[in-house]
Protein backbone atom coordinates (compact mmCIF):
# COMPACT_ATOMS: atom_id res chain seq x y z
CA UNK A 1 0.00 0.00 0.00
CA UNK A 2 1.95 3.27 -1.04
CA UNK A 3 1.14 6.08 1.81
CA UNK A 4 1.49 9.62 0.71
CA UNK A 5 5.09 10.32 1.19
CA UNK A 6 5.35 7.59 -1.70
CA UNK A 7 3.12 9.34 -3.92
CA UNK A 8 4.35 12.23 -3.85
CA UNK A 9 8.03 10.83 -4.70
CA UNK A 10 6.98 8.86 -7.39
CA UNK A 11 5.30 12.63 -8.61
CA UNK A 12 7.87 14.36 -8.06
CA UNK A 13 10.36 11.81 -9.95
CA UNK A 14 7.29 11.94 -13.22
CA UNK A 15 7.39 16.20 -12.87
CA UNK A 16 11.13 16.12 -13.34
CA UNK A 17 10.93 13.18 -16.57
CA UNK A 18 7.78 14.55 -17.38
CA UNK A 19 6.95 10.88 -18.28
CA UNK A 20 6.82 7.53 -16.89
CA UNK A 21 5.00 3.98 -16.66
CA UNK A 22 3.20 2.64 -14.46
CA UNK A 23 2.24 -1.29 -14.45
CA UNK A 24 -0.11 -2.47 -11.77
CA UNK A 25 -2.21 -5.42 -12.37
CA UNK A 26 -5.14 -3.55 -9.87
CA UNK A 27 -6.72 -1.29 -11.94
CA UNK A 28 -8.65 1.02 -10.00
CA UNK A 29 -5.38 1.35 -8.15
CA UNK A 30 -3.41 2.34 -11.35
CA UNK A 31 -6.10 4.49 -11.91
CA UNK A 32 -6.05 6.24 -8.35
CA UNK A 33 -2.19 6.69 -8.66
CA UNK A 34 -2.16 7.90 -12.52
CA UNK A 35 -4.55 11.05 -10.96
CA UNK A 36 -2.62 11.41 -7.71
CA UNK A 37 0.40 11.95 -10.15
CA UNK A 38 -1.57 14.38 -12.51
CA UNK A 39 -2.66 16.53 -9.64
CA UNK A 40 1.08 17.17 -8.44
CA UNK A 41 1.75 18.62 -12.35
CA UNK A 42 -2.15 20.39 -12.14
CA UNK A 43 -0.59 23.57 -12.59
CA UNK A 44 1.62 22.94 -15.93
CA UNK A 45 -0.96 21.63 -18.04
CA UNK A 46 -4.54 22.36 -19.48
CA UNK A 47 -6.01 19.26 -20.25
CA UNK A 48 -5.64 15.35 -19.65
CA UNK A 49 -5.96 13.66 -22.52
CA UNK A 50 -7.15 9.93 -21.74
CA UNK A 51 -5.84 7.03 -24.48
CA UNK A 52 -7.59 3.84 -23.73
CA UNK A 53 -8.72 0.26 -26.05
CA UNK A 54 -12.01 0.62 -26.90
CA UNK A 55 -13.25 -1.99 -25.00
CA UNK A 56 -12.32 0.19 -22.24
CA UNK A 57 -13.95 2.72 -22.97
CA UNK A 58 -17.55 0.69 -23.60
CA UNK A 59 -17.27 -0.28 -19.75
CA UNK A 60 -19.28 1.94 -17.67
CA UNK A 61 -17.42 0.78 -14.55
CA UNK A 62 -14.14 1.62 -15.81
CA UNK A 63 -15.17 5.09 -16.63
CA UNK A 64 -17.05 5.47 -13.73
CA UNK A 65 -13.59 4.63 -12.07
CA UNK A 66 -11.97 7.32 -13.96
CA UNK A 67 -14.25 10.15 -13.37
CA UNK A 68 -14.51 9.40 -9.63
CA UNK A 69 -10.50 9.07 -8.98
CA UNK A 70 -10.48 12.41 -11.35
CA UNK A 71 -12.13 14.52 -9.14
CA UNK A 72 -11.77 18.62 -9.83
CA UNK A 73 -9.96 17.32 -13.11
CA UNK A 74 -12.94 15.48 -14.21
CA UNK A 75 -13.85 19.11 -16.33
CA UNK A 76 -10.56 18.66 -18.27
CA UNK A 77 -10.71 15.31 -19.54
CA UNK A 78 -10.83 14.52 -22.96
CA UNK A 79 -11.57 10.47 -23.55
CA UNK A 80 -9.83 8.78 -27.08
CA UNK A 81 -9.81 4.97 -28.60
CA UNK A 82 -6.63 3.50 -29.23
CA UNK A 83 -8.79 2.03 -32.14
CA UNK A 84 -9.28 5.25 -33.42
CA UNK A 85 -6.71 7.49 -33.81
CA UNK A 86 -6.27 5.03 -37.16
CA UNK A 87 -9.56 4.58 -38.55
CA UNK A 88 -10.87 8.19 -37.27
CA UNK A 89 -9.17 10.66 -39.06
CA UNK A 90 -11.06 13.56 -37.36
CA UNK A 91 -10.55 12.28 -33.90
CA UNK A 92 -6.70 12.05 -35.09
CA UNK A 93 -6.82 15.58 -36.21
CA UNK A 94 -9.10 16.50 -33.06
CA UNK A 95 -5.95 15.22 -30.88
CA UNK A 96 -3.69 16.59 -32.76
CA UNK A 97 -4.87 20.27 -32.66
CA UNK A 98 -5.41 19.85 -28.66
CA UNK A 99 -1.77 18.61 -28.54
CA UNK A 100 -0.64 21.48 -29.96
CA UNK A 101 -2.75 24.10 -28.89
CA UNK A 102 -2.67 23.23 -24.81
CA UNK A 103 -0.70 21.92 -22.83
CA UNK A 104 -1.94 18.82 -22.07
CA UNK A 105 -1.28 15.62 -19.91
CA UNK A 106 -0.89 12.21 -21.93
CA UNK A 107 -2.20 8.93 -20.50
CA UNK A 108 -2.08 5.97 -22.70
CA UNK A 109 -3.48 2.73 -20.24
CA UNK A 110 -3.11 -0.63 -21.97
CA UNK A 111 -0.36 0.73 -23.19
CA UNK A 112 1.34 -2.64 -24.71
CA UNK A 113 -1.88 -2.17 -27.36
CA UNK A 114 0.64 0.16 -29.02
CA UNK A 115 3.74 -2.31 -29.09
CA UNK A 116 3.31 -2.99 -32.92
CA UNK A 117 5.51 0.04 -34.57
CA UNK A 118 4.00 -0.84 -37.93
CA UNK A 119 0.50 -0.40 -36.93
CA UNK A 120 -1.12 3.14 -37.79
CA UNK A 121 -2.53 4.23 -34.19
CA UNK A 122 1.39 3.98 -33.07
CA UNK A 123 2.56 5.24 -35.79
CA UNK A 124 0.41 8.24 -35.47
CA UNK A 125 0.84 8.06 -31.58
CA UNK A 126 4.89 8.36 -32.06
CA UNK A 127 4.51 11.51 -34.54
CA UNK A 128 2.48 14.02 -32.00
CA UNK A 129 4.81 12.16 -28.96
CA UNK A 130 6.56 14.94 -28.44
CA UNK A 131 3.43 17.58 -28.58
CA UNK A 132 2.47 16.09 -25.35
CA UNK A 133 4.06 18.54 -22.17
CA UNK A 134 3.56 14.96 -20.33
CA UNK A 135 3.55 11.47 -21.19
CA UNK A 136 2.51 8.60 -18.91
CA UNK A 137 1.45 4.80 -19.70
CA UNK A 138 -0.61 2.30 -17.85
CA UNK A 139 -0.41 -1.40 -18.41
CA UNK A 140 -1.50 -4.36 -16.21
CA UNK A 141 0.86 -6.25 -17.86
CA UNK A 142 4.47 -4.28 -19.50
CA UNK A 143 4.65 -7.12 -22.53
CA UNK A 144 2.23 -9.77 -24.01
CA UNK A 145 4.64 -11.86 -26.55
CA UNK A 146 8.56 -10.55 -25.86
CA UNK A 147 10.52 -7.62 -24.62
CA UNK A 148 10.13 -6.34 -28.13
CA UNK A 149 6.77 -4.90 -26.94
CA UNK A 150 8.29 -2.96 -24.68
CA UNK A 151 10.38 -0.44 -27.25
CA UNK A 152 7.43 1.12 -28.22
CA UNK A 153 5.78 1.78 -25.55
CA UNK A 154 9.41 3.81 -23.68
CA UNK A 155 9.89 5.11 -27.50
CA UNK A 156 6.74 7.07 -27.01
CA UNK A 157 7.69 8.45 -23.40
CA UNK A 158 11.57 9.33 -24.68
CA UNK A 159 13.43 8.12 -27.75
CA UNK A 160 16.40 8.99 -25.20
CA UNK A 161 15.55 6.19 -22.99
CA UNK A 162 16.64 3.48 -25.13
CA UNK A 163 18.76 5.66 -28.01
CA UNK A 164 18.14 3.41 -30.97
CA UNK A 165 16.21 2.00 -33.74
CA UNK A 166 13.86 -0.95 -33.74
CA UNK A 167 16.55 -2.87 -35.84
CA UNK A 168 19.16 -2.09 -33.44
CA UNK A 169 16.97 -2.89 -30.83
CA UNK A 170 16.19 -6.71 -31.96
CA UNK A 171 20.09 -6.71 -32.29
CA UNK A 172 20.87 -5.86 -29.26
CA UNK A 173 18.53 -7.31 -26.98
CA UNK A 174 17.06 -10.31 -29.45
CA UNK A 175 19.54 -12.70 -30.60
CA UNK A 176 19.02 -14.97 -32.98
CA UNK A 177 18.19 -18.79 -32.44
CA UNK A 178 16.84 -22.25 -33.58
CA UNK A 179 13.09 -23.22 -33.25
CA UNK A 180 10.87 -25.83 -34.25
CA UNK A 181 10.87 -26.99 -37.54
CA UNK A 182 14.71 -25.05 -37.90
CA UNK A 183 12.46 -22.02 -37.99
CA UNK A 184 14.65 -19.44 -36.85
CA UNK A 185 13.61 -16.99 -34.27
CA UNK A 186 14.87 -14.14 -32.02
CA UNK A 187 14.15 -15.19 -28.24
CA UNK A 188 15.35 -13.14 -25.16
CA UNK A 189 17.63 -14.30 -22.90
CA UNK A 190 17.35 -13.84 -19.07
CA UNK A 191 20.71 -11.55 -19.12
CA UNK A 192 19.15 -9.51 -21.84
CA UNK A 193 16.04 -8.87 -20.21
CA UNK A 194 17.97 -7.60 -17.16
CA UNK A 195 20.28 -5.39 -19.64
CA UNK A 196 16.95 -4.10 -20.98
CA UNK A 197 15.29 -3.51 -17.39
CA UNK A 198 18.32 -1.75 -15.86
CA UNK A 199 17.91 1.01 -19.19
CA UNK A 200 14.16 1.39 -18.80
CA UNK A 201 14.28 1.67 -14.93
CA UNK A 202 14.26 5.19 -14.64
CA UNK A 203 11.06 5.94 -15.96
CA UNK A 204 8.83 2.60 -14.40
CA UNK A 205 7.24 5.16 -11.95
CA UNK A 206 6.26 1.65 -9.73
CA UNK A 207 5.53 -1.77 -10.59
CA UNK A 208 2.82 -3.57 -8.78
CA UNK A 209 1.97 -7.30 -9.90
CA UNK A 210 0.20 -8.26 -6.77
CA UNK A 211 -3.60 -8.14 -6.96
CA UNK A 212 -6.27 -9.99 -4.31
CA UNK A 213 -7.25 -12.85 -7.29
CA UNK A 214 -6.71 -16.05 -6.48
CA UNK A 215 -6.54 -18.19 -10.27
CA UNK A 216 -6.40 -21.80 -10.72
CA UNK A 217 -5.24 -23.70 -13.81
CA UNK A 218 -6.70 -26.44 -14.60
CA UNK A 219 -4.91 -28.59 -17.45
CA UNK A 220 -7.41 -30.92 -19.51
CA UNK A 221 -5.36 -33.11 -22.01
CA UNK A 222 -7.20 -35.53 -24.45
CA UNK A 223 -5.99 -37.99 -26.85
CA UNK A 224 -8.07 -38.71 -30.19
CA UNK A 225 -9.70 -41.96 -30.78
CA UNK A 226 -8.10 -44.50 -33.15
CA UNK A 227 -10.66 -43.56 -35.56
CA UNK A 228 -10.19 -39.93 -34.98
CA UNK A 229 -6.52 -40.10 -35.20
CA UNK A 230 -6.76 -41.96 -38.45
CA UNK A 231 -9.16 -39.15 -40.32
CA UNK A 232 -6.41 -36.60 -39.03
CA UNK A 233 -3.54 -38.29 -40.74
CA UNK A 234 -5.63 -38.59 -43.92
CA UNK A 235 -7.05 -35.22 -43.96
CA UNK A 236 -3.31 -33.71 -43.04
CA UNK A 237 -1.73 -35.96 -46.03
CA UNK A 238 -4.61 -34.90 -48.17
CA UNK A 239 -4.31 -31.08 -47.85
CA UNK A 240 -0.39 -31.07 -47.95
CA UNK A 241 -0.47 -33.11 -50.85
CA UNK A 242 0.68 -31.44 -54.51
CA UNK A 243 1.64 -28.19 -52.08
CA UNK A 244 5.18 -27.75 -52.47
CA UNK A 245 4.96 -24.31 -50.07
CA UNK A 246 2.33 -23.96 -47.41
CA UNK A 247 2.07 -20.70 -45.24
CA UNK A 248 2.56 -21.72 -41.39
CA UNK A 249 -0.25 -20.21 -40.33
CA UNK A 250 -2.41 -21.48 -42.75
CA UNK A 251 -1.46 -25.07 -41.92
CA UNK A 252 -2.20 -24.50 -38.34
CA UNK A 253 -5.56 -23.02 -39.17
CA UNK A 254 -6.50 -26.28 -40.93
CA UNK A 255 -5.24 -28.80 -38.65
CA UNK A 256 -6.74 -27.48 -35.68
CA UNK A 257 -9.80 -27.52 -37.21
CA UNK A 258 -9.70 -31.19 -38.01
CA UNK A 259 -9.19 -32.50 -34.85
CA UNK A 260 -10.79 -29.53 -32.25
CA UNK A 261 -14.35 -31.43 -31.92
CA UNK A 262 -12.88 -34.91 -30.48
CA UNK A 263 -15.26 -36.78 -28.84
CA UNK A 264 -13.57 -37.01 -25.50
CA UNK A 265 -12.95 -33.30 -25.72
CA UNK A 266 -16.64 -32.68 -26.44
CA UNK A 267 -17.65 -35.26 -23.94
CA UNK A 268 -15.74 -33.45 -20.83
CA UNK A 269 -16.70 -29.96 -21.79
CA UNK A 270 -20.38 -30.60 -21.30
CA UNK A 271 -19.70 -32.70 -17.51
CA UNK A 272 -17.38 -29.79 -17.30
CA UNK A 273 -20.32 -27.20 -17.42
CA UNK A 274 -22.94 -29.16 -15.60
CA UNK A 275 -20.47 -29.38 -13.08
CA UNK A 276 -19.92 -25.37 -13.03
CA UNK A 277 -23.86 -24.71 -13.27
CA UNK A 278 -24.49 -27.43 -10.24
CA UNK A 279 -22.22 -24.58 -8.04
CA UNK A 280 -24.61 -21.75 -9.55
CA UNK A 281 -21.69 -20.17 -11.10
CA UNK A 282 -20.84 -18.52 -14.55
CA UNK A 283 -18.87 -19.98 -17.44
CA UNK A 284 -17.13 -18.49 -20.23
CA UNK A 285 -16.06 -20.78 -23.23
CA UNK A 286 -13.57 -19.69 -26.03
CA UNK A 287 -13.38 -21.03 -29.45
CA UNK A 288 -11.31 -20.38 -32.12
CA UNK A 289 -13.60 -21.30 -35.45
CA UNK A 290 -17.15 -20.58 -35.57
CA UNK A 291 -18.36 -24.14 -36.94
CA UNK A 292 -17.66 -24.86 -32.91
CA UNK A 293 -20.45 -22.40 -32.10
CA UNK A 294 -22.53 -24.13 -34.49
CA UNK A 295 -21.61 -27.70 -33.25
CA UNK A 296 -22.04 -26.94 -29.49
CA UNK A 297 -25.60 -25.38 -30.32
CA UNK A 298 -26.90 -28.34 -32.16
CA UNK A 299 -24.98 -31.03 -30.54
CA UNK A 300 -27.79 -31.14 -28.07
CA UNK A 301 -25.39 -31.06 -24.91
CA UNK A 302 -26.73 -27.37 -24.00
CA UNK A 303 -30.19 -28.50 -24.58
CA UNK A 304 -32.02 -26.79 -21.62
CA UNK A 305 -29.46 -24.49 -20.69
CA UNK A 306 -29.57 -20.70 -21.56
CA UNK A 307 -26.81 -19.36 -23.24
CA UNK A 308 -25.47 -15.97 -25.21
CA UNK A 309 -22.73 -16.15 -28.31
CA UNK A 310 -20.25 -13.35 -28.43
CA UNK A 311 -18.58 -13.27 -31.85
CA UNK A 312 -18.19 -10.78 -34.56
CA UNK A 313 -22.10 -10.90 -35.75
CA UNK A 314 -23.40 -10.48 -32.17
CA UNK A 315 -25.14 -8.11 -30.32
CA UNK A 316 -22.39 -7.57 -27.75
CA UNK A 317 -24.09 -5.14 -25.41
CA UNK A 318 -26.77 -7.29 -25.57
CA UNK A 319 -25.56 -10.47 -24.88
CA UNK A 320 -23.12 -9.31 -22.20
CA UNK A 321 -26.40 -7.48 -20.14
CA UNK A 322 -27.90 -11.29 -20.88
CA UNK A 323 -24.97 -12.79 -19.09
CA UNK A 324 -24.50 -10.43 -16.30
CA UNK A 325 -28.50 -11.01 -15.37
CA UNK A 326 -29.12 -14.44 -16.16
CA UNK A 327 -27.84 -16.32 -18.27
CA UNK A 328 -24.72 -18.23 -16.87
CA UNK A 329 -22.96 -19.73 -20.17
CA UNK A 330 -21.25 -17.36 -22.75
CA UNK A 331 -19.83 -19.05 -25.62
CA UNK A 332 -17.08 -16.53 -27.66
CA UNK A 333 -14.19 -16.23 -30.19
CA UNK A 334 -10.59 -15.35 -29.27
CA UNK A 335 -10.44 -12.54 -31.37
CA UNK A 336 -14.65 -10.32 -30.70
CA UNK A 337 -13.26 -7.45 -29.03
CA UNK A 338 -16.31 -7.40 -25.85
CA UNK A 339 -16.38 -4.75 -23.21
CA UNK A 340 -15.03 -5.97 -19.79
CA UNK A 341 -17.10 -7.85 -17.68
CA UNK A 342 -17.91 -7.10 -13.82
CA UNK A 343 -19.69 -10.15 -13.12
CA UNK A 344 -18.87 -11.34 -9.40
CA UNK A 345 -19.69 -14.84 -10.10
CA UNK A 346 -18.26 -15.68 -13.21
CA UNK A 347 -15.60 -17.69 -11.76
CA UNK A 348 -14.76 -19.80 -14.76
CA UNK A 349 -13.29 -19.13 -18.08
CA UNK A 350 -13.13 -22.39 -20.14
CA UNK A 351 -10.45 -22.54 -23.54
CA UNK A 352 -12.17 -25.03 -25.40
CA UNK A 353 -9.51 -24.24 -28.56
CA UNK A 354 -5.85 -23.15 -28.27
CA UNK A 355 -4.20 -20.10 -29.77
CA UNK A 356 -0.68 -18.99 -30.30
CA UNK A 357 -1.74 -15.61 -29.25
CA UNK A 358 -0.71 -14.98 -25.42
CA UNK A 359 -2.50 -11.60 -25.75
CA UNK A 360 -5.78 -12.78 -26.19
CA UNK A 361 -5.29 -15.10 -23.22
CA UNK A 362 -4.43 -12.13 -20.89
CA UNK A 363 -6.94 -9.90 -22.37
CA UNK A 364 -9.17 -12.22 -21.64
CA UNK A 365 -8.11 -12.60 -17.98
CA UNK A 366 -7.98 -9.03 -17.81
CA UNK A 367 -10.97 -8.22 -18.97
CA UNK A 368 -13.04 -10.05 -16.30
CA UNK A 369 -13.55 -8.24 -12.92
CA UNK A 370 -14.92 -9.99 -9.92
CA UNK A 371 -13.33 -7.28 -7.12
CA UNK A 372 -10.92 -8.28 -4.28
CA UNK A 373 -10.81 -11.46 -3.08
CA UNK A 374 -12.17 -12.97 -6.39
CA UNK A 375 -11.33 -16.43 -7.19
CA UNK A 376 -11.31 -17.47 -11.03
CA UNK A 377 -10.83 -21.18 -12.28
CA UNK A 378 -9.09 -21.62 -15.88
CA UNK A 379 -9.53 -24.31 -18.20
CA UNK A 380 -7.34 -25.11 -20.93
CA UNK A 381 -8.18 -27.89 -23.43
CA UNK A 382 -5.31 -29.64 -24.76
CA UNK A 383 -5.61 -32.64 -27.51
CA UNK A 384 -2.15 -34.31 -27.84
CA UNK A 385 -0.89 -33.44 -31.33
CA UNK A 386 2.65 -32.82 -32.25
CA UNK A 387 1.06 -29.01 -33.29
CA UNK A 388 -1.40 -28.67 -30.02
CA UNK A 389 2.16 -29.35 -28.57
CA UNK A 390 3.67 -26.68 -30.18
CA UNK A 391 0.95 -24.29 -29.20
CA UNK A 392 1.55 -25.01 -25.44
CA UNK A 393 5.15 -24.70 -25.69
CA UNK A 394 5.19 -21.29 -27.50
CA UNK A 395 2.55 -19.67 -24.77
CA UNK A 396 4.68 -21.19 -22.46
CA UNK A 397 7.60 -19.45 -23.13
CA UNK A 398 5.93 -16.14 -23.94
CA UNK A 399 4.82 -16.96 -20.58
CA UNK A 400 8.28 -17.38 -18.64
CA UNK A 401 9.31 -13.89 -20.53
CA UNK A 402 7.18 -11.83 -18.75
CA UNK A 403 7.15 -13.79 -15.70
CA UNK A 404 10.97 -13.01 -15.66
CA UNK A 405 10.48 -9.16 -16.39
CA UNK A 406 7.81 -8.61 -13.98
CA UNK A 407 9.88 -10.45 -11.23
CA UNK A 408 13.46 -8.13 -12.27
CA UNK A 409 10.85 -5.27 -12.79
CA UNK A 410 9.89 -5.67 -8.46
CA UNK A 411 12.99 -6.56 -7.52
CA UNK A 412 15.13 -4.35 -9.25
CA UNK A 413 12.31 -1.78 -7.31
CA UNK A 414 12.73 -3.00 -4.36
CA UNK A 415 16.65 -2.73 -4.31
CA UNK A 416 15.86 0.88 -4.30
CA UNK A 417 14.37 1.42 -1.41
Amino acid sequence: MLDAEDIKKISCKFAKLRAGALFMSNRQKKIELAFAISSFVSHDIDYIVWIAPGRYLTSASYVDDIKNFAGKNASSLCFFSIENLSLNDLNYLRLYELACMYRVLCVVDGSVAIKNAEAGRTRRLLAMKHKFAYRLILSETPLTCGILDLYTQFYFLNPLILNMTQTQFRHTFLPVSIGDFDVIKRISTPKDEQKLIKMIRPYILICDFTNNVDITYHDYNFELTAPEAKVYQQEKEAFLNRRERVAFLQVVQHFQYLYTLCKRKVDTLFSLIDDILSKNEKVIIYTKFLSEIRFLKESGGLRGRNFVVMSGNSNKIRALKRFERNVNIMICTYKVEIPCINVKNCNNIIFFTQTFDYKDKLQIVSSCYGGDGWKLDIYDFWVNTRLENLIKNNLGRKKNVLENICSVMSRSEALNL
